[in-house]
């Protein structure tokens, strides 16, 4: 591993423990609940958390294909490819649900909506405020095709 890996890893770390160490001292001591994100004190070492994790997932990733192609192995393997496909996964899932919830109708309150509207709704509802900003899933889904994609260009051009 690289001196300027070893020195992100520990920036990307020791962000993440901080964020973390907040977010349970604030939920513990401060008695806010889940509930309470909506505050920009919360919701910053939320956010800080899971961009840790990233950047963590990133230098590693990165380390892992290089010894890899440094190892003479080909840089992407079968399960590099195989996760980049799975990566899909929650797309196709949240487009297939939303077209389920055309014919069944999205119910938000006391109105109901069918159709266009209602596959909408549960694109915006479901994939971007839980999905994308609550439960990071597509941002997470987002980072590793980019990713992957990136890394993988870098490589055919070395090769």
């Amino acid at each position: 591993m690289k001196k300027y890996e070893k020195y992100l890893l520990g920036i990307f770390g020791s962000c993440g423990v901080l964020a973390v160490s907040f977010f349970l001292y604030s939920w513990i001591e401060l008695e806010k609940g889940l509930g309470e994100l909506d505050d920009v004190t919360m919701v910053v070492p939320f956010w800080a958390i899971f961009l840790s994790l990233f950047g963590v997932a990133a230098v590693l990733v990165s380390w892992r294909l290089r010894k890899r192609a440094e190892a003479g192995e080909k840089p992407i393997s079968k399960l590099y490819k195989c996760s980049f496909l799975l990566s899909f996964l929650p797309f196709v899932l949240l487009l297939i649900y939303s077209f389920y919830g055309m014919t069944d109708g999205f119910t938000f309150m006391y109105s109901t909506t069918y159709g266009g509207e209602a596959f909408y709704e549960y694109l915006v509802w479901y994939g971007v405020i839980i999905f994308g900003a609550l439960i990071p899933v597509f941002p997470a889904m987002i980072f590793w095709q980019i990713l992957y994609i990136v890394k993988r260009i870098q490589y055919r051009k070395k090769g």
